[in-house]
């Protein structure tokens, strides 16, 4: 469970700083099935809102019999339209046991404080860092903006490191979901630290580049696609063709 959980909180060329068209609030829920000797059916919730201070909230919650895990992202859109990560918080419980992570933005500073169970320690990062939630936005949004650009690159501060996350373009294709039929971008995920190809990841043109659906290219830990089934865009329900 764990593994394809981190799948949705999914990268060499560096990416230009583009001026972010308006973002458009969501509401989309996912599902999967994850093998242990029995199958477990999961479902994840993921929104995108903004508070009446100006700052958006990403947020992704997925919740069972035997673990919690939420993750969410308190962001800012700058003078110049970029996507500037605040807070990152991860928390997750699994068979009783919890664990919390923080990672504060200092931008002032060009640095960032990570507290991982009230154990925090600081680190330099570049300007266009992002969080482990924040450069999946930013990519949809790149990708609105640069749709001739075939490869996307993002620096994240996790876990004391300033990891790179890399999208391939593969082409566009007309994808059968639960939705219905839907006209995606499908893109491949390479893994940062060998650059093969890890995930296949679709998303949806029609609406703003939504994420679709993940899935695995190794299934080693029987991991199993994530797909959305349902989902409302600036509160209009996602539909198909």
């Amino acid at each position: 469970m764990l593994k394809w959980i981190l799948l949705l909180t999914l990268g060499l060329f560096a990416v230009p700083s583009f001026a972010l068209p308006p973002l458009k609030p969501f509401q989309a829920t996912y599902k999967t099935t994850y093998e242990l000797g029995f199958s477990i059916d999961v479902e994840a919730k993921r929104t995108l809102s903004q508070q009446s201070n100006g700052q958006w909230v990403l947020d992704f919650r997925a919740k069972n019999w035997f673990a919690r895990i939420q993750q969410t992202s308190t962001f800012l859109l700058d003078s110049e339209s970029q996507l500037k990560p605040l807070l990152y918080r991860r928390y997750q419980k699994v068979f009783g046991k919890s664990e919390e992570q923080k990672v504060i933005f200092h931008w002032d500073e060009q640095r960032v404080t990570n507290d991982i169970d009230n154990k925090p320690w600081k680190m330099d990062i570049p300007v266009n860092a992002q969080d482990l939630l924040s450069y999946q936005l930013k990519l949809r949004y790149d990708l609105l903006q640069n749709p001739e650009q075939k490869q996307f690159q993002y620096p994240v501060a996790d876990g004391g490191k300033i990891k790179f996350f890399t999208f391939r373009v593969v082409g566009d294709e007309v994808l059968s979901t639960p939705i219905g039929r839907l006209n995606t971008i499908k893109l491949e995920s390479l893994r940062h630290s060998k650059m093969d190809v890890e995930h296949l990841v679709w998303l949806a043109k029609d609406w703003d580049n939504l994420l679709l659906r993940i899935e695995p290219v190794r299934r080693k830990d029987k991991e199993e696609p994530v797909v959305l089934v349902k989902a409302t865009l600036n509160g209009k329900k996602v539909t198909g063709l």
